[in-house]
Parts: C-alpha cells; structure tokens; sequence
C-alpha cells in the first residue's frame, strides 16, 4: 500500500472507530492530544480498547452532575525502577504533543487511574498562576502523579466538561523543576509559587521591580542594621526531586552592605525528613552587582522533594533573580495522550405535572425531584435507588414523620421502601441515561403509604447478608462464626437467644466487667464487588453499655482475605451506649478498589449487654434530591419575611410557613439575643439594605445596641464524621464512608457576615439576624421595633417585631466556663498585626459572647539549668491581668510546658531531661518509673509557676491539662498516666489535673481530678454521680459535636442544659479558630497527617466545622473574628445556663424563706426533660432536640418564675 493509501485507510479505520463509539454514547473529538513537557517524550495515538474503558463515576466534587468528556494518557516507565507519585508534566494544547482541555473549565478537571483512583495534580497558567477555576489557557502544564512498575504502563484519565463540578481544594504539591524561577509573574505582593515569610520592622521581604536581572522584577530582602540575624527568605516548596540523580542549581543575587552573606539555599529530603542534605549556594557579602551562583549535588536516594529560597544572613540589602534545578541525568518517562472523548447521556424524567388523586385532586403538599444516572452501555434492572431523607425530614420541620410518601417515575409510581431517613425504591435505568424522579409527600396523613417493611427489605433477594435475623436452628448452618468459640471467656458470651425484632430469634453479646480486652461477637463475609456502593443497616438495642460505644462494624478485604490497601475498615451508626431500646443503625459504604469481601463484625469491646437483629447489605444506586417544592404557589408579594427559631438553620430552599407567625424575642437585662429572619423572592433582587427602627416601649426608652448580620452560606462536601486514609500523599483523599450526623452534602447557612446589603435569587431564601443588646439598666417590659427591606429607594417588605425585656439581669461574671481553645493559623495570620494583639482581640471577642479561651498567652519564659528552675513572669502577668482581671475570664489551663502527652505517645524531652531510661518510644521501659532527672525539671517548673499565680490570686482558675485522649486501653499508658499524676501532686495535692478520657478508667480514681468525659452515655449518670461523692470534678469534652452540617444548632445551645442537670462544672471544646482551609470556600477539613502512637502515620479528616466556630475577618474586609450561627447559640447556651443558675439560686432562698417555689420547681423539670443521657450525640442535632421549640418554651417558663420568686 502507498503512504497516500495508508494514511487514507487509516483516516477511514478512525472514523469506524468513532462511530462505534458514539452508538456507545462516547463521541472522540477529531483532534489528537500528545503531551511534551521537559524531557518528557511524548507521542500522539490511542488504543480503541482503552477508549472503551468504563466512564468512572462518581468522581468527587460532582455537584450532583457527571463529566461530559475526558482524555486518557498512556504512561510508559522506561526507568530501572518502580515510580510512585513520580510527577509528570503534560502541556495544554492543540499542538501536537499537548494535552486538549484548553479553554475548558479548570474547576471541572479530575484525574483517576484505570481503576478510577482520583489523584492530586496541578495546574499552572502559562504566567505561572495555579489554576483551580475559570477556563484553561493553552500553555498551561498539567502535572499529574504517576505510579508505574519499572519497564511497565499505565493509564490515567483526565476528565473535564462537568458544568456542576466545585472546585476541589487539594492540589498536587509536586512540581517538574522550579515553578515561575524568573518571578515575573504574581499579585498582591508575592509572585505565583513563592513565599514570604512574615517578617517585622527590621527583617523585611519583597517582590520589586527595582534592579531586576532579566525581565521586570525581582525578590528583595532587606536587614536593618544592628539587627538579629535570621533565616528571613522568600521560598519555594514542593519541587520534586529523583532519588539517586543528579542536579545543578543555578540562581542570581544582588547585594549593597551585606554583612554576613548572602545567597540561596536549596533543602532534599522527603516527608519524614526534609532536610536530608542541604546545599548552600552563598555569594558573599559586601556591595556586588548581579552575580550568578550554583551547586551540584546528587540526591540521597530516599528523597523525593526539596525546598529552595533565599538567603541574607546578616544585614544589608539583596536582590535575588532567575534561579534554575535540572536534573543532569536523562529522564525515560514517556506519555501518550489519547484524543479526547465525550459521553452524551439521554434524559428521561417523570411527568412534571404535579400527582393527582384519581378525583384529579392532590393530595400531595410538596415534592422534591431526584435524579438517577447510568453511565454504562448496559441498562439496570430492579436497581435499589437510595436517596437520603435528611435534608427534607429537617426542613419540612417534623411534617415528614410518618407521614405518607409515593415515589413517581417516567412509567408511574414505583415500589419503595422507608428506613427512617432513608428512602429506597426499585427501578430499571436504561443505558448512557439520567433519570429524574418526583417522591410526593403528603403533611397530612390523607394518602395511604405504599411503603415496604423492613422485614420484606431483609428477606428480598437484593439482601446480600444470610441469615440475617439468626433464624437458623442449627449452629452448623449458621452463616454466622462466633469469634468466642473455643476461647476461654469467662466473661463474655456470644449466643443467639429468643426475643428477636424480625422472628423468633436475635443475637446477643454479653461483656462483664473485669473485661477483657478485645471484641467479642460474630463474623461474616459476604462476597461484594470493588467500586461499588451498599447500603449496611441493621437493628441494635443495648444495655448498660459502658467504657466504649457499640455501633456495626465491617472490614474490607481482598480475594486472599488480607485488609484492603488504603481503606481498612468501616462501619455504620450512629453509635449507642447506657441503655437503648431496638435502633436502626445504618450507613452507606463504597467500597475500595481492591476489594473482593465485605467482612461484617456484630462485635463489641464495651462492656454491656448488646442485642442484634436484621441485618441487611444490599447493593444500592445513589439518586441526587433536588431542590424541594411546595404545591401551594408562593405569596403573590415580590418578597416575603418571616421569623424563624435561631437554633434551626434556614436552608435556601425553605418554605415560608402557612400563617406567618409574629416575630418576638425575649430577652434579660445585660444579655444578647437574635431575631433570626429568612427572605424569598420569587424574582431576583440586587441590593437589598436591611434597615432596623431600634424598639421603643411606651414610655420612650429604646434598645439601640444592634447588630446587623447576614448569614452566609458554606458548602459541604460530604455529612460530618471522622475520616482515616493511608492512601498516598498523591491520591486525592475524600470520604467514601458513611457519614455520622444527621446532616448531608450541600450548602450549609453558618458566617454571620457583619453586613446590611444582600442580593436575592429566584426562590431562595435567605436568612439575617438581627441580634439585640439589652443593658443592664434596661427598663422591663415590651419594646417594638420595625425591620425594612429597600432596594432602590422603595420598601420591599417591612416586619414589626416585639422585645420583651424580663425584669432580672444576667451576671457579668459567667458561672459556667465555656472553653474553646484559640489556635492561629496563616490564615489568621494575614495582616502586620503582633500575635499578641491578634490573640487579645479573639479574648474580647469571646468574652462579648460568653465564652472562654483555653489559656492565657504568652507563657512564662521558663529555663532550668543546673538543677535549678528560673522564670520571667514579666509579660505573662501582663496578659493574665488583662485575662482574668479586665476580661472576667473564669479559667486557663496551666502553661503547655506541663502538658504530658497525648494519645499513645510518651512524654516528650524536658530541657533535654527523657522521661524514661532507654531510647525512644522507650519500648522496654517501665512506665510507671519516670527518671528522677526528669521528674526534678518538671516539679522545679511547676512549684515556680504555681507558688506565682497562688500569690497572685488566679490559683483556682487554673487546671492543669495532662493529656488528650490517653490510649487507656494500653497497659503501658495507663501506668504512665499514674506515674504523671503522681509527679504533679507531689509539687501540691490541690493542683488539679484534667484529661479529656471521654470515658471513666477506675484505675485513674485518685490520680486524675477533672474527669473529660463524653456527654452522651459512654460514663453513665450512676458513675457520674460516685465519681461527684468521690470529690472529683467532671468536665464534658466535646470534640467534633459542633458541627456545621446538622440542621440545629442542638448541641451548642444544650451543653450548658447537660452541664446543669447533671452536676458537670464545665465543657470543652478543642478549637473556635482551627482552618484547615479557607472557611468562606470549603466548610470542610483536609486530610491531615497524624500519628496516634510511636511509628504510626495515617491521614486524618476531622468533622466538619470542627475545631472553628468563627471566621477570620480580613478576607471579607473586617477588623476581627467573625462569629458563626454556632457561636452565637453557644452564646445562648452559657446564658440558658445563668437562667436556670438564678432560679436555682432563687429556689433555695426561697425555701429557707418558707415560700411556695411549686412553679418555680415545676419549670425546673420542664427544663430537666430537654436533655437525657445516654443520647445520640451532638452530630444528631434533631435526635438529642426533636423540637427545637421547646427551648424556648422553657426559658420562658424559667423566666416566669424568676420574677415571680423576685418580687
């Protein structure tokens, strides 16, 4: 054949080719996308088996939609060696060899491997900016990380085209080489890819155009004279380097009167090592004109990265230009980029016309669409679509209960099934299409439910699980293996009993106490299918379960049976302890990519009595929920205003009740309370200004001290839990396991943007509040004052509301410490503000809201030399004056020099002193022996500080913190946790010492003081109230309960309620200021490296908003914090708190007096019955407060009572 000939029969091969891709619902753009980047090779070409790979769904972040087109990218590794994480740079562009995603939206791009494993990459503008948003430029690079097995290949896909798709907030850190070396381009002050450090008056950085070597600007450092030498660089991080090679640096500088030098250096390491080498590249000191530097080194052959900078040590003035890293050695990674495919999906949808009865009258008050999608060629048949109920069942405000729901798709009405807040029904989805469903609801019960039981859910063929109601007679024929068997356990028993919820029969778990360590219950495996999802439900009830919480547990595993790979574990709950009646604990898992087996653990390591029946897994296809709609068409008006309770969050889809109700707040003198509004237009309106008339009462005085905020709104990527990965650094790390909360993915109200103008879209609804500041010469009685709405000059919409001033003031002075740890990160850390001023303006700010931080900053300057302890107090009592004397803050824990450990962790060094004899993790080491070296540091320390503030009067408002969550269940922690204890009390018995234990652990009776203990069971009231007769005091902790995405503000606003109720002095929370990211864009967390013991490294994802209940105001223009809708009802709590303490106080006066108190009492145990314990836990905001309501029913009731005991 011709060459003329071969191209054409090849041209026509590709065409074919195409077309069976489109009959397939994949269309392949015309134009080839090669990539070239470096010493990259690259070719042009692509496989037809590949391109007829399966379309990987979901990839994170999808918005409720699927990505259109996508572009494979063949790796080829032609090095002696394994690559893992290996960065490979691909250019953007229609030329040959470049990769064709310009023009395409930045925030769409996901990259995945074969098996659809999301990875990290990055982009770069061709100006050097990082891209994460807007279109893509041609000349661009896009980095990907590549893993490969020496003379192997690989695939990735890098999809793109999904106009719904967020942003993802995790990027790559790895770059081929030095991003932006010429420093030509960047904003605000700093070019793209560098740093500043943060430097003071005399240590100064910059990016100038002053002086440059080539192009327009240059880096500049300046040191004033006679000042202390530093480090002070602008830098660079996350460059990747090869193990093994070689490399030159090359860089320019500048100098005029350096003493001391100047230069760049450059760090090698990898993560647990950073610096494994570090060269340096000096120019000398003095007065020079551009001068260019360099080293060559060869990397340790463990490092993976390096960090590079600049140079002045000493003083002067440098400028620093064009620096370079290449790798000497030739680099034989080779890349093929495939042409780009897209896939075209069908829409089918029911009918849009609203359900009728067969009168042709509906009896449907509200729908919600739900969208289902099938990417494969292959149709579905008899799918179980899961749709979670959470975000309904919370806005619809209690009318989802039990009320009647029907399910309706393109051919009609479908069978479904209702597990509390879980919605399941069956269907078939054709091929390469998206269905859209409508599920009607009724608010009032006039329509019969066609909803299936659970028992016919559990006995279906879609049930993976045998024998999951313990049916079977026969211990042989039992699916089920009992751990326990042919151990000897005296106390436990593992067995199947009478009294199940679905038949005859249950499984039952019985751990006494002593207990043994480990978990005791049943096993089965069920074989599942990797990257797929399923739902895990189950029914539990328990009995006085102590020391631990119960919930269903799962392990994934390989077709060998070995754990899987990057996910290990799993489970569904929520999570129960004390006493509980039959509960359904459920949870949605995906499975891992190497799994082959779903092993299901019925066990337990608490001690207690536990119950299990009907156990379910099914496999399941998650549908989207749409935006809710009402039948009833909205007011006629352009905009309406209505009230709602502050502790419920308003959701940009609520609707404005049938009648609007009045707005009317209540409230003590020298207290704050909001009036918390929601706005719906059915039309779009710009510039909304909010405007408040102060309450006036009849006789002419006015409230006028008001705040104005609008509640801003935060996405959420998945409902709140903690989440483990040791998946690489590389991979792209997000939940795929159920969350624990009550609450779902979407946009969640939080910020109280301190603002007056507002813009309104279509049918959304948003909320403001307007908070009220009542004095303390206030005079009681009603006030009113009236709310408008203006745009334009006009009155959109106006709302009278009513103050009732109660006539009793709350103390200055709070009763109850609130304590919230205050942690600044960069990202408070924006402005030329001193850290000393930026935490005394987070003090006000905490105290202005009743709370209390967690000490006082900055700590004595301690040192210990010579067996002798010394320490400037100088500007600590500074601080501690302003703290304790100014600000009326009731508690600060002891300087963090006293804190021991945390976790599974040994105590660190003390001025060089170990705790133990022997090396670290001090292994063969008897904990409970501290070496007396150590022990006389610490003790020295600790009398000097005590002895101070003892003499200063602030002794009892200090708690000294020994340990976060101790791993109690370790032998050696607990004898270390002993031998602590006994070491501080030794200084003084009256020195209290606090850990956060969540749990009791007996053997610390008399060693620790302050017990941290879990508010929702794990220590029972019974222990509760032995350790209070011990003479123990009992704090709650807290951690991960406050939470942005539960639909109430429920567990902050009750925590002062289980605090007085139960006889506990304080709680704890471990952040108000803890980012992880920006917080205006992501509500959530990023994975965080953490180690819960000597040589143990995962990932971790805390829950999300925990750690941070307010907001830093320099990105939104404002001078201080800014609080959160969470903050502002811990507010209320702590003032719920003063009430209930008054009339306490009141009560007793009262009896001594011999007075009636019978409705002053009687509105105490209406207050009582708001909290219980055991209970579902902070995360389950309308479990623990079914009616938000009811708060204010019995404040009301509360204050009644009040005046009547005061006058």
């Amino acid at each position: 054949m011709s060459e003329a000939g071969l191209r054409c029969f090849l041209r026509m091969a590709a065409v074919f080719a195409a077309l069976a891709l489109v009959h397939r619902g994949i269309t392949v753009c015309p134009q080839a996308a090669a990539t070239e980047r470096g010493s990259v090779e690259t070719r042009a070409g692509g496989s037809r088996a590949e391109l007829a790979s399966d379309w990987h769904h979901p990839l994170y972040l999808d918005g409720g939609g699927y990505w259109r087109a996508r572009v494979p990218v063949h790796v080829r590794n032609g090095l002696g060696r394994d690559v893992a994480g290996e960065p490979l740079a691909l250019t953007v562009g229609r030329k040959d060899g470049q990769i064709a995603i310009d023009g395409q939206a930045a925030q769409a791009v996901r990259v995945c491997n074969a098996a659809g494993v999301e990875m990290l990459f990055n982009l770069i503008g061709p100006d050097g900016r990082p891209l994460s948003e807007g279109p893509i430029p041609a000349g661009s690079t896009l980095t990907i990380p590549v893993e490969c097995p020496a003379g192997g290949e690989a695939t990735y896909w890098v999809y793109f085209d999904n106009p719904k798709a967020w942003t993802v907030p995790d990027f790559l850190q790895a770059s081929v080489g030095v991003r932006n070396g010429g420093v030509e381009y960047g904003e605000a002050g700093t070019p793209f890819g560098w740093k500043h450090d943060r430097g003071d008056a005399d240590h100064r950085t910059a990016w100038v155009t002053e002086h440059p070597h080539s192009g327009r600007y240059c880096l500049k450092t300046i040191v004033s004279e006679g000042a202390e030498p530093t480090w002070i660089a602008t830098r660079q991080r996350g460059i990747h380097i090869v193990g093994g090679a070689q490399y030159v640096m090359r860089a320019w500088v500048k100098a005029e009167n350096v003493k001391g030098y100047a230069g760049w250096y450059i760090h090698v390491g990898n993560r647990e090592t950073p610096m494994m080498i570090s060269p340096m590249l000096p120019a000398g000191d003095g007065t020079f004109d551009w001068k260019q530097i360099e080293a060559t080194f060869t990397a340790p052959k463990n490092a993976n990265r390096a960090d590079l900078g600049t140079v002045l040590r000493g003083t002067g003035t440098a400028w620093f230009d064009d620096v370079t890293l290449e790798c000497l050695g030739q680099q034989r990674l080779s890349a093929q980029a495939g042409r780009p495919e897209r896939l075209e999906l069908r829409e089918l949808r029911a009918p849009t016309r609203w359900l009728t009865t067969s009168s042709g009258i509906s009896a449907w008050d509200y729908r919600v669409p739900v969208r289902v999608l099938n990417l494969s060629e292959t149709p579905t048949r008899r799918t179980l679509v899961r749709v979670s109920l959470a975000s309904l069942k919370a806005k619809l405000r209690g009318r989802l209960d039990g009320r009647p729901l029907r399910v309706v798709g393109p051919a009609g009405p479908v069978r479904h099934y209702r597990l509390d807040d879980t919605l399941l029904f069956e269907t078939d989805v054709p091929a390469r299409s998206a269905v859209t469903f409508y599920v009607y609801g009724a608010s009032r019960g006039r329509v019969r439910s066609a909803a299936g039981s659970y028992a016919a859910l559990l006995a279906s063929r879609l049930n993976r699980v045998r024998d999951g109601s313990f049916e079977q007679p026969s211990t042989a024929a039992r699916a089920w293996r009992n751990n326990t068997a042919g151990r000897r356990l005296p106390n436990v028993s593992v067995e199947v009993v009478q009294g199940g919820k679905f038949g005859r029969r249950c499984s039952r778990i019985n751990v006494k106490q002593p207990k043994p360590e480990g978990w005791f219950g049943w096993i089965q495996d069920v074989p599942i299918e990797p990257g797929k999802t399923y739902l895990y439900a189950g029914w539990l009830r328990c009995q006085r379960v102590e020391d631990g919480t119960v919930q269903l547990h799962a392990h994934y595993r390989t077709a060998d049976g070995q754990l899987c790979r990057d996910r290990k574990y799993s489970g569904a709950g929520p999570a129960l302890s004390g006493t509980r009646d039959w509960t359904l604990l459920q949870g949605v898992l995906r499975t891992p990519d190497d799994a082959a087996i779903l092993q299901l653990h019925l066990t337990v390591a608490a001690s207690g009595t536990v119950w299990h029946d009907g156990i379910v897994l099914v496999p399941v296809t998650q549908g989207t929920l749409g935006t809710l709609e009402g039948r009833s068409p909205q007011r006629r008006e352009a905009l309406t205003i209505w009230p709602v309770n502050s502790i419920v969050k308003v959701f940009r889809d609520d609707l404005p009740p049938e009648p609007i109700p009045p707005a009317h707040i209540e409230v003590a003198r020298n207290e704050s309370e909001p009036l918390q509004l929601a706005v719906r237009s059915v039309r779009a309106i710009e510039s909304i200004t909010v405007e408040v008339k102060p309450p006036e009462d009849g006789a002419g005085h006015r409230l006028d001290q008001l705040e104005v905020a609008v509640v801003g709104y935060v996405p959420i990527d998945h409902p709140t839990s903690y989440y483990r990965s040791e998946s690489p650094e590389w991979h792209r790390k997000f939940p795929t396991q159920p969350g624990r909360c009550d609450g779902w993915a979407g946009w969640w109200p939080d910020p109280l943007l301190p603002k007056r103008t507002f813009s309104l879209k279509p049918n959304q609804t948003q909320p403001l509040w307007i908070t009220v500041h009542v004095p303390e010469d206030a005079a009681a009685g009603d006030y009113v004052g009236m709310i408008r709405l203006k745009a334009k000059g006009a009155t959109l919409a106006f709302l009278p509301f009513v103050v009732h001033v109660w006539d009793f003031a709350l103390p200055r002075k709070t009763d109850l410490p609130a304590i919230y740890d205050v942690r600044f990160g960069p990202r408070w850390r924006t402005t030329d503000e001193t850290l000393e001023e930026l935490y005394r303006k987070m003090w006000r700010f905490m105290a202005k809201y009743r709370l209390s931080p967690d000490r006082v900053w900055p700590s004595p300057k301690f040192d210990y030399k010579d067996g002798k302890a010394s320490a400037d107090f100088t500007e600590f009592d500074k601080a501690a004056s302003y703290y304790f004397d100014e600000l009326n803050l009731p508690h600060s824990y002891t300087p963090h020099l006293f804190y021991c450990f945390g976790w599974g962790h040994p105590p660190r060094k003390l001025f060089g002193e170990a705790p133990y004899e022997g090396q670290y993790p001090y292994e063969e080491a008897d904990r409970s022996r501290l070496r007396p070296e150590y022990k006389r540091a610490y003790q020295a320390c600790l009398k000097l500080f005590w002895d101070h503030v003892k003499e200063r009067g602030w002794a009892d408002r200090f708690v000294l913190y020994i340990s976060d969550e101790p791993y109690y269940r370790l032998p050696h922690i607990r004898q270390q946790m002993k031998a602590l204890c006994d070491m501080i009390h030794e200084v003084d018995p009256t020195i209290p010492i606090y850990s956060s234990t969540w749990h009791h652990r007996p053997e610390w009776d008399g060693y620790l003081d302050v017990w941290g203990i879990g508010h929702d069971g794990r220590v029972s009231v019974e222990t509760m109230q032995k350790l209070r007769a011990a003479g123990d005091r009992l704090w709650f902790t807290t951690d991960g309960q406050m939470c942005t995405d539960t639909p109430y503000c429920a567990v902050e606003r009750l925590l002062p309620h289980y605090c007085f109720h139960y006889g506990v002095d304080a709680y704890e929370f471990w952040g108000v200021s803890w980012l992880t990211y920006d917080p205006y864009r992501f509500g959530w967390h990023a994975y965080i490296p953490q180690s819960g013991r000597p040589g143990e490294r995962f990932w971790v994802r805390y829950p999300n908003g925990d750690g941070f209940l307010c907001y830093p105001g320099a990105p939104i223009g404002w001078d201080g914090p800014v609080p959160s809708i969470r903050l502002a009802q811990a507010r209320e709590g702590v003032e719920d708190y003063e009430y209930l303490h008054l009339l306490r106080t009141l009560i007793q006066k009262a009896r001594a007096a011999e007075q009636d108190v019978s409705q002053a009492e009687a509105a105490l145990k209406q207050a009582n019955r708001l909290v219980s314990i055991p209970n579902a836990g902070g995360r389950y905001s309308t479990r623990i407060l079914p009616d938000p309501d009811a708060v204010f029913r019995v404040r009301h009731a509360v204050a009644v009572a009040i005046e009547k005991l005061k006058h």
